[in-house]
């Protein structure tokens, strides 16, 4: 049958043909530039000069040669580059000019990528020896901390002009007495010197010079180093994220950073953990300079990631304006190198399984119980000793079924398959960097009816023209993610299919006696996940283009011209044909099932960003650092969707064509659209590193406001002393004890546009423009409906920016020569003015509408702490790191705008909170002890027939009944207030272990009817779990005394009470891995190999909690288990460099 192609050329405004052919345009113009980069590269080995000289120095020539190619020589001081010669040369290759530049063989040298390494032959030192008598051959090997090779170093005889440098292999020789003096230096690392005393080869190792080797963070609109940062700014080691076997990146940072807070509600497809900086909202995404999407961040793929910067106070995120308030996560890509092309290829295979998933009981279990509340009771059982045997011994499996549903709907393991591949290289003048990426995701389901594809690419493209001072970055990245679900015509989503397998009870049949569905068993999830019912597709692809030119204005000194945009393109499709599979009675014959339904969304998004900015940084004596930068910054989203559905379909066949026409009717779409600007202004000034100070302002609109509103203006600072560095911490031996101690304190304001009124996290626009509302029944009219427009809310005029103020006091410091370092946050964070509709608190509606958003009295603050504390040390060839962090926070409300009057009322129900307590409930006493408990205590309105083991309630104000009023405000909700993370690494020539724990405390959930027992389709026992119930031989157990129903008393074991409050704070293991690099040692003599390292890893391996009694995952903040549950992830990975 011809299909019907007509919905894609109405629903969307690209055809995803043509967004391929865009992609696929500029992919092979990227890679283009990339084979041209590596011919540069290749170009350069085979490079050829002219050069025509008499009687010139050796350097004058190998200057000409650097100028007129693009190597670079490197030798050391024992080659003299002052010795005349002479060179008449036409288009020859550079080789063979230096063959005759060093005819006699007593200096060779070596090709390295762009550089050449000229290095004194042993004859040549052995005859320099032979003039000195006394001089021999000394040789060594330099290696760093980790017992790296250090390539370049420099190695000389202190006093002397006799030196060299160490090869590829970290290695040197050259003549010096037996009690010379050697000094090795390198960039970065502390000058040593070492005495020659014996004829082995020397072993040298290096250490970290923190004064040389400063971090370099990324921050707002730029760079700073860690040494002169004033801000709270954490770090997060991005070359620990790609080793994560985790679909994406969000779920890889729990743990990682101090005021970073992660949690992972469910573990779903490419599910997504929700991420909050000190406890706020949805921090803002910065990739390459450049605001982006929260998707784009989500669908990053790790081994692209350079560099990770977590900014969580206003003096670092002010800059960024609104969307800042919640903080900024900060990401640099990768870029090429200078040198040869280099190639990775990284592959995961992983197999995945639920973390915690509570047992089910079987059939025989699960009637034994029931038949005991009946007993309790006095009442018949509802089972015979008969019925009991044949859930036993399965034998009648239509009257007497024992079905496990975890087992009959899931596999034992999900796999998982991921691949990435990378090349980098390039020269002084242009730099390439390209990824691939590829992640295949398939569900535990036992059917193929729910997986996932992302395909990810980027290449970051950069050109320097030194001549102009003139630097050019590009770069394109684009992913496309395909996911697939199954959707039945009841309905679809992950509450959907794990409701009915968790609510399912064992006595109900999955399959007839031939193996098919079985039609008998209502809600059965065996059709849930058919793949033969219906499904659910998305289709969602972006690409992204970035363009940065950075000028550095020749005739001013530190100064530099930036120009910097951005453009977006999203195009997303989403299907769902809703078709139920066929079950069958035990017989065999079909049932019936409902006709399908067809619906398409297509959505259409393009974001673009704008920045011009003027960047000044200057250093004048040595020791005063001046920096400023001011710019301009313009940004807009565009979104417009369409959405077209048809029902009842007669055919079996899914496109919008074959549906009747009569529901035609059945669409919809929408447009918006955002736009920003602002004004950016940044001045800083530190003293030799010091005594750093910085001041920021934005001068920001939006078009959230009405005119006249839309432009505020928001400041922010920050003050830093390094007081390590003065002279009285060094009279008071304070060095000793602290090899570096900084103070920094900040403060700022960032202005807030955000209204959101129905608190689905999307942002409410246009609210000051009368809107107007479309109903289908507007009026009756000649017998029939016909639709109208009826006037919204009032608006209003006055509406404006909110404000956020942020103070923050830290400290940073080392010891032990800086093997313990860290650092101690102090945070509070003051919103006032939010927008909200006066008509929430109790004021009366005008003309039956609602009254129009205003600035309100309400205030808010968030106070905490943070502090991260690490230590790096080596004892032989042992290197390890051990590190902790830790956040606490407390969100109030000092003034709620939102409260209800009723709320108002009652101090112990007001909602102090502003992320939600768990809710209000009575205080238990544990249980019933005997009669004479029951008698002398106050009893609940509505409980009876009491008994021992039923739940006891306190009378929380003392008027000796229980009742609603003494319900009170408790639990701490399901988002931790307290997360902590602990990491250790351990390296061993070629080895490499490294864990991750990560906890969180100080939240609640509360149990769900289904776990309780005391849901209306009453089994008071479905999970191993629940089997510990009340008896007079079991009096402390977790579940109260059983009945013959959950109303049988009242409903008293079941009203909402802090007994079902669940302390939910963890500890879990979550991640380790341990692996060898067979390039240490085995495949060292391969010299075309780089890296060849195998590892195996995972994820959530352990977790400790007492949520672990109800059987589900504490992470999850949920308690009922209506969801796919958090995995546990076991994946081998194997990483080769070329």
């Amino acid at each position: 049958m011809k299909k019907d192609s007509t919905e894609d050329r109405t629903l969307g405004k690209v055809h995803p043909f043509n967004l391929f052919y865009r992609v696929m345009k500029i992919t092979t113009l990227l890679l283009f530039c990339t084979f041209c980069a590596a011919a540069s590269t290749v170009n350069s080995q085979t490079a050829k000069v002219t050069i025509k000289k008499s009687n010139v120095s050796l350097l004058e020539v190998l200057n000409e040669i650097e100028n007129q190619t693009n190597f670079l020589f490197i030798y050391s001081n024992n080659i003299n580059v002052k010795r005349p010669v002479s060179v008449n040369v036409s288009n020859k290759k550079v080789e063979s000019v230096l063959s005759r530049l060093f005819p006699e063989g007593n200096v060779t040298f070596t090709l390295e990528g762009t550089h050449i390494v000229l290095t004194q032959t042993d004859t040549a030192s052995q005859a320099v020896a032979q003039q000195k008598g006394e001089e021999k051959k000394v040789t060594g090997i330099i290696t760093d901390e980790n017992g790296e090779p250090i390539i370049g170093a420099t190695v000389k005889v202190k006093g002397g002009s006799v030196g060299t440098i160490t090869d590829m292999d970290g290695k040197f020789t050259l003549s010096a007495t037996s009690k010379s003096q050697l000094e090795i230096s390198y960039i970065g690392y502390k000058t040593q010197t070492v005495t020659v005393s014996t004829d082995e080869m020397l072993q040298i190792r290096l250490v970290v010079d923190t004064q040389l080797l400063d971090e370099v963070v990324v921050v707002g609109y730029g760079t700073t180093s860690k040494k002169k940062t004033t801000s709270a700014i954490s770090q997060v080691k991005a070359d620990e994220l790609g080793k994560v076997p985790v679909p994406n990146i969000t779920q890889s940072l729990a743990g990682r950073a101090p005021g970073l807070i992660v949690q992972q509600s469910g573990g779903g497809i490419n599910s997504k953990a929700s991420i909050s900086i000190r406890g706020g909202g949805t921090p803002l995404y910065v990739i390459n300079d450049v605001i982006c999407e929260e998707r784009d961040f989500q669908n990053l793929n790790p081994e692209d990631i350079e560099q990770m910067s977590v900014l969580k106070d206003a003096s670092a995120t002010a800059v960024y304006g609104a969307r800042a308030a919640n903080g900024i996560i900060m990401v640099r890509t990768k870029n090429g190198q200078t040198g040869k092309i280099n190639v990775e290829y990284n592959f995961n295979y992983t197999l995945s399984q639920p973390a915690n998933l509570a047992d089910k009981v079987d059939s025989h279990t699960a009637a034994f119980y029931l038949n005991r509340g009946l007993q309790y009771d006095g009442r018949t059982p509802q089972y015979t000793d008969e019925d009991l045997n044949l859930f036993k011994n399965g034998t009648d499996p239509k009257g007497h079924p024992n079905t496990d549903w975890q087992k009959v709907t899931m596999r034992n393991f999900a796999p998982e398959t991921r691949h990435n591949l990378s090349f980098t290289g390039g020269s002084e003048t242009m730099k390439i960097y390209t990824g691939l990426g590829y992640y295949d995701q398939e569900s535990i389901y036992r059917t193929n009816a729910h997986n996932m594809q992302r395909y990810n690419f980027r290449t970051n493209v950069e050109t320097y023209l030194k001549a102009i001072g003139l630097r050019v970055a590009a770069s394109v990245d684009a992913y496309l993610l395909n996911t697939k679900e199954p959707a039945t015509t009841n309905g679809r989503g992950y509450y959907y299919v794990w409701s009915h397998i968790q609510n399912k009870r064992p006595m109900e049949a999955a399959y007839n006696p031939a193996g098919q569905i079985y039609s008998g068993t209502n809600d059965n999830p065996l059709l849930d996940i058919s793949n033969e019912g219906g499904y659910y597709t998305a289709k969602e692809n972006s690409v992204r283009g970035n363009l940065n030119m950075e000028w550095s204005v020749p005739w001013v000194e530190g100064l530099k011209l930036k120009v910097i945009g951005s453009y977006t393109l999203a195009n997303d499709q989403y299907k769902q044909w809703a078709k139920t599979a066929t079950s069958y009675d035990w017989e065999g014959s079909p049932s019936t099932t409902g006709k399908p339904n067809l619906n398409k969304w297509v959505n259409h998004h393009t974001n673009f960003n704008t920045q011009f900015l003027a960047d000044y940084s200057r250093t004048f004596a040595n020791v005063h650092t001046v920096g400023a930068l001011f710019g301009l910054e313009a940004s807009g989203s565009d979104y417009n969707n369409l959405w077209a559905a048809r029902k009842n379909f007669i055919f079996d066949v899914d496109q919008m064509g074959a549906g009747p026409s009569s529901t035609m009717e059945n669409s919809s779409g929408e447009g918006v659209g955002e736009r920003r600007a602002a004004f950016i202004g940044r001045v800083k000034y530190d003293y030799n590193a010091k005594y750093m100070a910085e001041l920021n302002f934005r001068h920001d609109g939006s078009d959230y406001f009405p005119k006249g509103n839309r432009w505020g203006t928001f400041f922010s600072g920050s003050l830093a002393w390094t007081i390590s560095d003065e002279n009285f911490w060094h009279n008071l031996g304070a060095d000793k004890i602290f090899d570096q101690f900084k103070f920094r304190m900040s403060y700022g304001e960032i202005g807030q546009d955000f209204l959101d009124q129905n608190g689905d996290n999307v942002a409410d626009r246009y609210t000051y423009f009368t809107s107007y509302n479309l109903n289908q029944r507007s009026a009756y009219i000649g017998r029939e409906w016909v639709p109208g427009f009826s006037e919204g809310a009032l608006v209003s005029p006055d509406m404006t920016w909110y404000t956020t103020k942020d103070f923050n006091v830290g400290i940073d410091f080392a010891s032990f020569n800086s093997r313990l370092s860290g650092s101690i946050d102090y945070f509070a964070k003051a919103t006032t003015g939010y927008l909200a509709t006066p008509s929430n608190v109790g004021y009366t509606a005008p003309l039956g509408k609602n009254l129009p958003v205003v600035k309100s009295n309400g205030e808010s603050i968030r106070r905490g702490v943070e502090f991260v504390l690490q230590w790096k040390d080596r004892i032989g060839d042992w290197a390890y790191g051990v590190s902790a962090n830790m956040t606490l926070y407390d969100n109030r409300w000092n003034i709620n705008p939102n409260e209800a009057e009723t709320q108002l009322k009652n101090p112990y129900k007001r909602g102090t909170q502003v992320s939600p307590y768990s809710g209000n409930y009575y205080k238990n006493l544990g249980y019933y002890q005997n009669y004479e408990d029951i008698l002398n205590s106050p009893k609940r309105n509505g409980s009876a027939n009491l008994m021992a083991g039923d739940l006891k309630y306190y009378d929380f104000n003392g008027d000796g009944k229980i009742d609603s009023d003494d319900q009170i405000r408790m639990g701490a909700g399901g988002k931790p207030r307290a997360n902590y993370g602990f990491a250790f690494d351990l390296n061993y020539k070629g080895w490499f272990f490294n864990m991750l724990w990560q906890g969180a405390t100080n939240y609640n959930f509360y149990v769900d009817a289904i776990l309780q027992g005391g849901n209306s389709n009453y089994l008071p026992v479905i999970y191993e779990f629940q089997t510990d119930i009340w008896a007079p031989d079991n009096t402390g157990s977790l579940y109260p005394r059983q009945h013959a129903s959950a109303g049988y008393n009242g409903n008293n074991n079941f009203v909402s009470s802090d007994f079902w409050l669940v302390d939910a704070h963890y500890l879990r293991l979550k991640n380790m891995s341990i692996g060898y690099d067979f390039k240490h040692k085995l495949l060292k003599s391969a010299t075309w190999l780089s890296k060849f390292a195998l590892s195996l890893s995972g994820y959530n391996l352990l977790t400790f909690s007492p949520a672990n009694n109800y059987g589900f995952d504490p992470e999850a903040g949920r308690g009922d288990g209506y969801t796919y549950p958090i995995s546990r992830v076991y994946t081998v990975s194997l990483t080769i460099g070329f």
